[in-house]
């Protein structure tokens, strides 16, 4: 949809979506007497959830539904219902919109399907009923969706089979979700583990009414403390992204299952740097720097809020794992060391507490296993949870225990509960044993006391690890807000000026020239034509020399067969012309403006350092493994463009490959401090240069500590001015 059109609906609707999810009146179009058909399981639904507002149903040919009258049109409703739910095949969907626009009605939900998401014509139907909804200020959910439920008000506008909340009122869990079934399917999730749902908004197509409208709306409830979002494209991101900060200041926290991790920018991109960093990766750098948590699974996604909702998020990254299996312990160490959650050696004096608590042939560590003497005394249960509880290192505790009989069962939960409850930190209670049965008097002590429950320790290690990730990204994002804004500023990259064409690129001649006027050097070299210019050429820059085809057409030169080494100047000229004869046979169609013959430097670690202006989030940085190795080992990270060095630097050093640039198996430590300045300048340039695309250093040569970095070769893109 053009975003002219988008825009105006979307900005017609803002006021109305209000009266959407907290209707004082509800119309239901194409009402039916099936309580399991489309039209007829929204009036059940109100009912089931005892809707006290004014409902009305409209249907051509029922005088009736479920003992309440009906209308036969959408012209015949009292003028200024608030919700219409619109339950009818697409060919009556553009009328009924009109119709509910002249009747004032606030908002509508469309189920019909056969939009944008089919084709062409289905597109333009769609785009048509956005232009309707903006010129009667409606907002409208849809269409392709399975509508909304707002439980905190008990208000349902669907056709899932949805049952009011048990914890309606208290904190809970958002879920947007822009699959339909995906938002019932995570909503049934959630209740499965008794969390509070505060909403479940499926938005469809998102004619009018997108993700970020139901974010805004979910975020500025008291009554929800976590987000679950399920999204394949977020058609807003500055607007997304704001949120994401409001989000962060409310203290909510946004966690976000990125569905379709993006071949899109790596289709599009000329450079390794474009390939590397899809979708995901870009949303990753950009929205994790506000505090939203990426979960990799719905499990993950449902697991994390429920905690959050009900404990809220750790002040240190630590996790402490109870026990009452050997077993379970060592499984937890594995587990820890493959998800990433941190395993804190526990300080002397938390030591010393449990060694007192403790049987005398248990150990005192974490993980701790209190063994089976917790059947006998259910006490010690509670008494360790205390130690680990107040150790400053510990932020989130995970007690994963047997069942035991259902006696020693009860005895667990009564000893152990009340520490839990108290506690001012995340904790999580996991009975193992999958799905065997427990009483369900101790399930709903459990729960009831605010404690999140789990039949899996791999699921529950798995949450607090995200959880400490998600404090870890606010604590961060909090400190930068109070930070001086970052004062490294540079001119714009010479790119020719506003007369420059988009989608102009400068091969390795030109970029280096332009990154050597900021200060990234690059070795002597010499651009020639003739087989006797290289064999000139190599003779006064002193051998070995690499020569190398120069095209603007081709950014990968190995690949076309355009680069050969030299050892001997009277080599050279045999060298260029095998390098123009591969070039010629692989790439016939490639403009070619020479050869380059360059000194060889060949003493460091080759990377990868590149920018990229990504046309929804802006610019980023990409640092990783250069040279032939970039694409086949892919070890590479995004970082946000307005990044400071401490981050660059963490960024880096998270790379499989670090070790090699601190002096693995003997080698010489690598010029970090060189390295994260250029990658801070790189970010500076892209971000200062408003005309360019992307920028790509590769290899970009790190020399021992102190030697600095060299640009081996660079290729520079321009765009589209950004809007």
């Amino acid at each position: 949809m053009p975003d002219g059109t988008r825009r105006a609906a979307t900005g017609a609707a803002s006021a109305a979506l209000e009266r959407l999810v907290r209707p004082r009146s509800v119309a239901v179009v194409g009402a039916s007497d099936e309580p399991a058909s489309i039209g007829g399981a929204p009036l059940v639904l109100l009912e089931r959830f005892g809707y006290e507002g004014d409902v009305h149903l409209v249907s051509r040919s029922r005088r009736e539904v479920r003992g309440r009258a009906c209308v036969a049109s959408i012209e015949e409703l009292p003028f200024g219902v608030d919700a219409a739910i619109l339950a009818i095949p697409k060919a009556g969907v553009a009328d009924a919109v009109e119709q509910a626009g002249r009747r004032g009605v606030g908002g509508v939900v469309v189920f019909s399907s056969g939009y944008g998401e089919l084709d062409a014509a289905g597109a333009a139907a769609e785009r048509a009923l956005a232009a309707s909804a903006a010129r009667h200020g409606i907002a409208l959910a849809g269409p392709n969706c399975l509508g909304l439920v707002n439980f905190a008000d008990g208000v349902p506008l669907t056709f899932g089979d949805v049952a009011p909340n048990r914890r309606a009122g208290g904190p809970g869990v958002a879920i947007v979700a822009q699959s339909g079934a995906m938002s019932l399917a995570l909503t049934y999730a959630a209740m499965a583990q008794d969390t509070s749902v505060t909403y479940a908004i499926s938005t469809g197509n998102e004619a009018v009414l997108g993700v970020e409208d139901h974010l805004r709306l979910v975020i500025a409830d008291e009554r929800t403390r976590a987000v679950v979002m399920l999204v394949e494209q977020i058609r807003r991101p500055a607007e997304f992204l704001a949120l994401a900060r409001e989000a962060r200041e409310r203290e909510i926290t946004v966690c976000v299952l990125h569905t379709g991790r993006g071949e899109r920018a790596k289709a599009a991109s000329l450079t390794h740097t474009g390939a590397i960093a899809g979708d995901q990766d870009v949303l990753r750098s950009v929205l994790g720097r506000e505090g939203v948590l990426f979960v990799n699974s719905l499990d993950g996604l449902v697991d994390t809020a429920g905690v959050i909702a009900r404990r809220g998020l750790p002040h240190a990254d630590g996790v402490a794992f109870m026990t009452d299996s050997g077993a379970a312990k060592t499984f937890a160490i594995d587990v820890c060391e493959a998800e990433g959650a941190v395993l804190p050696e526990l300080g002397g004096a938390t030591l010393a507490k449990l060694a007192g608590e403790l049987p005398a042939f248990a150990t005192a560590s974490n993980p701790v296993d209190i063994t089976a003497m917790g059947l006998n005394d259910p006490s010690l249960y509670a008494r360790v949870a205390s130690v680990l509880l107040e150790d400053d290192d510990v932020g989130t505790l995970v007690v994963s225990a047997m069942p035991g009989s259902e006696l020693q069962g009860t005895e667990q939960v009564e000893a152990l509960l009340p520490t839990l409850a108290a506690a001012r930190k995340p904790v999580v209670y996991t009975i193992m044993g999958g799905d065997c049965p427990i009483p369900e008097r101790n399930r709903l002590l459990v729960l009831d006391a605010s404690v999140p429950l789990f039949r899996s320790p791999e699921r529950a290690l798995r949450a607090a690890r995200d959880l400490a990730s998600a404090a870890r990204a606010a604590r961060a994002a909090e400190s930068r807000a109070r930070a001086a804004p970052r004062a490294l500023h540079v001119p714009p990259l010479g790119t020719g000026g506003p007369g420059t064409a988009a989608g102009t690129v400068f091969g390795e001649l030109e970029a280096k020239a332009m990154l050597a006027a900021a200060g990234i050097e690059s070795p002597p070299s010499r651009l020639v034509t003739s087989p006797a210019g290289a064999r000139d050429a190599a003779r006064e820059l002193g051998c070995p020399v690499v020569v190398k085809i120069s095209s603007p057409d081709i950014t990968h030169k190995s690949d076309a067969g355009g680069v050969a080494f030299v050892h001997a100047p009277e080599d050279a000229a045999d060298a260029y012309s095998a390098v123009l004869a591969a070039v010629s046979a692989s790439r016939p169609d490639a403009r070619v403006d020479g050869v380059l013959i360059e000194r060889v430097v060949s003493d460091g670690v080759e990377m990868l350092l590149g920018a990229r202006r990504d046309p929804a989030w802006g610019p980023y940085l990409v640092v990783g493994l250069g040279g032939v190795w970039t694409e086949i080992v892919g070890d590479a990270t995004v970082v946000a463009a307005d990044a400071d060095r401490d981050e660059i630097a963490d960024a880096i050093s998270g790379l499989r490959g670090a070790a090699v640039l601190r002096g693995a198996r003997g080698s010489r430590p690598r010029d970090l401090h060189a390295l994260v300045g250029a990658a801070e300048l790189v970010a500076a340039l892209v971000r200062c240069s408003p005309r360019v695309a992307e920028i790509e250093i590769n290899p970009l040569l790190v020399r021992s500590e102190g030697d600095g970095v060299v640009a081996l070769d660079a290729v520079v893109a321009t765009g589209a001015p950004p809007a």
